[in-house]
């Protein structure tokens, strides 16, 4: 467990800053677990259109993936869409699963581009336990 955390602590530090990664999630080995969901919503709650999600970098241990499904987005208060945060919305599931058997820390980088033109960045370390 301490080697895990070091690792992660490792490479947090070697990137220079907490932009490295926008998210940490920690998965089971070899399970396919959810660790994200990008959805495109109008101030109305309906669907804009789904998302795209584009690879940048990694995994080196495992696969992502993406499905469609409807599910919560977490909208600040202050967002004209917070009132959506009850109601399934229409987006994509991601998913990792790691090779079989690894431990330990891994890297995945996205770029996400709404509906609407919209282009986000996201970094996960994925620490696999």
């Amino acid at each position: 467990m301490h080697k895990v955390m070091l690792s992660l602590a490792l490479l947090l530090a070697a990137s220079g800053s907490a932009q490295a990664a926008d998210q940490v999630r920690t998965v089971p080995t070899g399970q396919n677990r959810r660790i994200d969901f990008f959805a495109s919503v109008n101030p109305d709650c309906s669907s804009d259109g789904l998302p795209t999600v584009r690879l940048v970098e990694g995994p080196t241990n495992g696969v992502v993936t993406t499905d469609k499904a409807r599910d919560f987005m977490p909208f600040a208060k202050a967002n004209i869409r917070s009132k959506c945060n009850g109601r399934r919305v229409a987006g994509l599931k991601l998913f990792y699963q790691s090779t079989t058997e690894f431990l330990g820390v891994d890297r995945v980088r996205l770029i996400v581009i709404s509906a609407s033109g919209g282009e986000r960045e996201a970094t996960y370390l994925i620490q696999v336990k």
